[in-house]
C-alpha cells in the first residue's frame, strides 16, 4: 500500500508498575480517499515495531511511501501493523514550485 507518512512516534522506557521494558511506535499517514463524492486524503494511525520506524530516521516528512501490512493479533482482536516501509523515490504528486500560486478567483 503507497501512502504519504506525515509522522511517526516511538515510545521506549521501562514500565513503572512492572519494572518491565516496553517498546511501542506509531505511524501516522494520510491515505486517499476513495468512492462516489470523495476526495483529498484522510488520516490513520498504525502500530509499529519502533525498528521499522527507525527506517525512517533522516527523512524528511512527510514522505510517499510503501507500506507492507500484516496482521497480528493483539489483546484478541486482529489488528493490521506496519511490517516494513520504503520510501518511494518518485512522489507522484506535482510539487509546485515556489512564487507559482494559483491566481484567486
Amino acid at each position: 500500500m503507497k501512502a504519504y507518512v506525515i509522522g511517526l512516534q516511538i515510545s521506549e522506557g521501562v514500565a513503572k508498575a512492572t519494572g518491565k521494558p516496553y517498546s511501542i511506535g506509531k505511524l501516522h499517514t494520510a491515505l486517499p480517499m476513495a468512492g462516489d463524492g470523495a476526495r483529498g486524503m484522510m488520516g490513520s494511525e498504525y502500530q509499529c515495531e519502533p525498528a521499522v520506524l527507525r527506517k525512517l530516521d533522516g527523512i524528511n516528512l512527510p514522505a510517499y511511501c510503501d507500506l507492507e501490512m500484516q496482521d497480528v493479533m493483539r489483546w484478541g482482536k486482529r489488528v493490521q501493523e506496519i511490517a516494513s516501509i520504503s520510501v518511494v523515490p518518485n512522489d507522484p504528486q506535482p510539487v509546485r514550485a515556489p512564487g507559482t500560486a494559483v491566481k484567486t478567483a
